[in-house]
């Protein structure tokens, strides 16, 4: 039996969890899927899968090559994609790194029509403010609000503006008063962000008459994720910094309030990176054009500043779609 073939059927069957379930989607027989995976033991001289009568798991010699299957195929489908004469419709599976604030059910719900218009795509995306190592962790691209060094080996795509907004439940802010400045922080109860890599409370960057300026926040919680931080600000707990494609949609909900929108500093052009040594294949680039598709080329600080002014952005965000259709 052919040993591509072989692999491809493991991998489904890693996959779905069920002999039955891989079948049915590579429309093959069970028998077939069932010889094509002992055809892969008996010449590799492993047992690569546990089985039982309840569930399947992977032996560490079946984890092991599982991951070597994966890279390979994908691998194969990159060189289809770049050697087709149209790049192909996207397919396959695409790992994504994402920012932790992109994790909100706004971004979601973009995304099933990202994936109703590629259905032959399988993603996985991992929602992490860590940078990982896409090419020793198997990811196709990243989405990162950072710069990318000049020697580095990423191909990068700009895809706009990001910024961290200050903000606070208007509750609480009723009860302890909107700071003037960036020193009235001082008076208020800070959700300390705490790097994911140490623990350590990270400072808060704000731009003052033109110059860059930090501050570290204190109080009485710190947490290590931007989605956490906005729930707290959002509950009343205190006042919180975090990424702006995050806190619009609170804005928009008057869930939060923005406050010093005045001295808000522009972080690094947000960006889709994927390896310089690796061909763009079509997942790619459609994954990339989707990013630049959901995310404001100004970032979403124009439409929040709009927000706190007493004018609704959600007759402006909303017309992309409704011209659409």
């Amino acid at each position: 039996m052919d040993q591509l073939f072989c692999m491809r059927v493991f991998t489904r069957v890693v996959d779905h969890g069920s002999f039955a379930r891989a079948a049915d989607a590579l429309a093959v027989s069970r028998p077939t899927v069932t010889g094509a995976v002992s055809a892969l033991e008996k010449r590799l001289g492993v047992r690569l899968l546990h089985r039982t009568t309840r569930r399947l798991s992977l032996t560490d010699e079946g984890r092991a090559y599982y991951a070597t299957c994966v890279r390979l195929l994908d691998d194969l489908a990159e060189a289809e994609d770049a050697l087709s004469s149209a790049g192909g419709a996207p397919r396959g599976r695409l790992r994504a790194s994402l920012p932790q604030s992109f994790a909100h059910p706004s971004f979601f719900t973009a995304l099933s029509g990202f994936t109703v218009r590629h259905p032959e795509l399988v993603l996985e995306l991992l929602f992490s403010d860590r940078v990982v190592n896409l090419v020793e962790e198997g990811v196709d691209c990243a989405v990162r609000g950072a710069a990318i060094p000049e020697d580095s080996t990423l191909v990068a795509r700009r895809v706009g503006k990001a910024c961290r907004v200050t903000c606070a439940a208007p509750a609480y802010l009723a009860a302890h008063g909107a700071p003037g400045s960036v020193a009235e922080l001082a008076q208020l109860n800070c959700v300390r962000f705490l790097s994911p890599s140490d623990g350590r409370t990270l400072d808060w960057e704000f731009e003052e008459n033109g110059t860059r300026t930090t501050f570290t926040p204190r109080g009485s919680l710190g947490v290590n994720s931007a989605e956490a931080a906005a729930a707290a600000a959002v509950a009343g707990i205190g006042i919180a910094q975090v990424p702006d494609s995050l806190v619009f949609h609170l804005v928009r909900s008057a869930q939060v309030q923005p406050v010093l929108l005045e001295h808000v500093t522009p972080a690094p052009p947000l960006s889709v990176v994927y390896p310089g040594n690796r061909y763009l294949t079509a997942k790619v680039r459609a994954f990339a054009d989707f990013i630049a598709e959901i995310y404001p080329a100004e970032g979403w600080c124009p439409q929040i500043a709009a927000c706190a002014c007493g004018a609704s952005p959600i007759a402006a965000a909303a017309a992309p779609a409704e011209a659409a259709q």
